[in-house]
């Protein structure tokens, strides 16, 4: 699996940054025969380190071999987008950082007291584009499935907008 960066805000100077997953899980036939950065096994998955000289492999606790999602919980399995490495490219920072979603997002906008926030600015992009149409498609794409229906609506229309136009196309 290959991980596209999460634009967040650096922990340092505030500036846009990018957070990276510090491994990939490839299956048996993913490995390159020449990869040259350490892999380990972890059960059905080769754990490939993309960061070696900063973070490396250590298999989660207990027998739960699986990917999840949703921050550290301590429910089992490896958390993806939680432990990673922050690199900003205005301060130079380049170090381990705990992704505090959506907290550490660089895009957000807080609208009537709710927080809506975009990975990246393309994904801010397509949600704004989504927002203006007055005549919508259903929203089936990963992009577009998880914005809370509040900031959907006619009466907020406006207001997301404006907004999200102010720095998405600043």
């Amino acid at each position: 699996m290959k991980y596209e960066p999460i634009e967040i805000k650096c922990p340092d100077c505030r500036g846009l940054a990018n957070f990276e997953e510090p491994f990939e899980f490839l299956s048996k036939n993913e490995v390159r025969p020449d990869e040259t950065r350490p892999t380990h096994q972890w059960g059905g998955w080769t754990v490939l380190e993309r960061f070696p000289s900063q973070i490396t492999w250590k298999a989660p606790s207990g027998s739960s071999q699986y990917l999840r999602g949703g921050g550290d919980t301590g429910k089992g399995g490896y958390p993806l987008l939680t432990n990673g490495l922050v690199q900003c490219s205005h301060c130079h920072s380049n170090r381990k950082h705990k992704l505090n979603w959506p907290s550490d997002a660089y895009w957000q906008w807080e609208i009537r007291g709710e927080l809506l926030w975009a990975w990246g600015k393309d994904h801010a992009q397509i949600i704004l584009n989504f927002v203006k149409e007055t005549s919508r498609p259903s929203r089936h794409g990963y992009s577009l499935k998880y914005i809370p229906s509040q900031f959907l609506s006619a009466k907020v229309r406006d207001l997301v907008v404006q907004k999200m136009e102010r720095s998405v196309n600043a």
